[in-house]
């Protein structure tokens, strides 16, 4: 969230750039002089900060530009879910913003929802916008997002405590159809969209389900916990995200040398490790589902 409040703040309006002292003019010329970068009309950012920002976060940014131009509806669906600061696997190419009038017309950068009162009665404020709630955000997302997409952002707002399993399960099953297995599927044990995609999986495989954040005991005393254990089987599925290797949590060297002595002692305790990564999930999915038969989980 302090992401969306950094971006929301530098994202600015002409009235903004007139309480720090910049006239309408003077915005003008910083734009033509490369200065200022124009995110739509009336709406700038400082160009040297614009260029650090991620895709994500420019995403973030026409958000912005839209709430401070358009403030009338609630950010709803995709739009809602990225304001929340649910990770998402595709950030939507539109600003989706739902009405509780029913005539309300749709604009070049905007998918309007009509006739959504409920969702607008519940709506919360949100670093300056008016969002969706979780349960409202979760179904929409449920039913219009393919259902590991709708995954990864029900297990973000549960493991932020924005919404219960309970609740969470209720709405979707409320609203019924592709909501349905997005709820079965659920969890608030999720560390990262890596560990909910390949929980999708092992659901698609018809896999014995696993025990998530399973705590392990090794003989030097320190205990791990493992991202999916199948203590039956004596076999453990360790989920490596890129960012686990970027710097993050420190030098990558050392991220490697920890988690090769993690591999050893817990291959030392008796257990199977079958190790994934990103790119395996999204790409060679099937190669890990070979290798939980070979280790057993089958």
């Amino acid at each position: 969230m302090n992401d969306v409040a950094e971006i929301y703040q530098q994202v600015r309006c002409l009235k903004d750039l007139q309480d720090i002292g910049v006239s309408p003019s003077l915005a003008s010329t910083r734009f033509r002089s490369g200065d200022y970068t124009k995110i739509k009309q009336g709406i700038y950012v400082e160009t040297s900060i614009w260029n650090q920002w991620s895709t994500r976060q420019r995403c973030l940014a026409h958000h912005a530009a839209h709430i401070k131009t358009v403030p009338s509806g609630v950010l709803s669906h995709q739009s809602a879910a990225l304001w929340l600061g649910a990770p998402l696997l595709t950030l939507p190419h539109k600003v989706h913003m739902s009405f509780a009038s029913a005539s309300v017309q749709h604009r070049p950068s905007v998918t309007a929802h009509r006739g959504r009162t409920d969702v607008v009665r519940e709506a919360r404020l949100v670093v300056g916008a008016s969002v969706a709630a979780p349960g409202h955000t979760l179904r929409d997302v449920a039913l219009s997002l393919p259902r590991v997409e709708a995954l990864v952002i029900g297990d973000y707002f549960l493991r932020q405590g924005v919404i219960s399993v309970a609740s969470a399960r209720a709405a979707l099953a409320e609203a019924g159809g592709a909501a349905l297995a997005v709820g079965q599927r659920l969890s608030a044990l999720a560390d990262s969209p890596a560990e909910t995609i390949a929980r999708d999986l092992i659901y698609e495989w018809n896999l014995p389900l696993p025990q998530e954040q399973f705590e392990v005991f090794t003989h030097y005393g320190r205990i791990y916990r493992a991202d999916f254990a199948w203590p039956e089987l004596g076999v453990i599925l360790e989920v490596d995200g890129e960012v686990k290797y970027s710097g993050v949590y420190g030098r990558a060297d050392d991220v490697v040398q920890a988690e090769h002595r993690r591999h050893r002692e817990l291959e030392m305790a008796g257990w199977k490790v079958v190790r994934t990564r990103w790119k395996e999930l999204m790409s060679h999915p099937a190669t890990l589902r070979q290798r939980l038969w070979e280790a057993g989980v089958r």
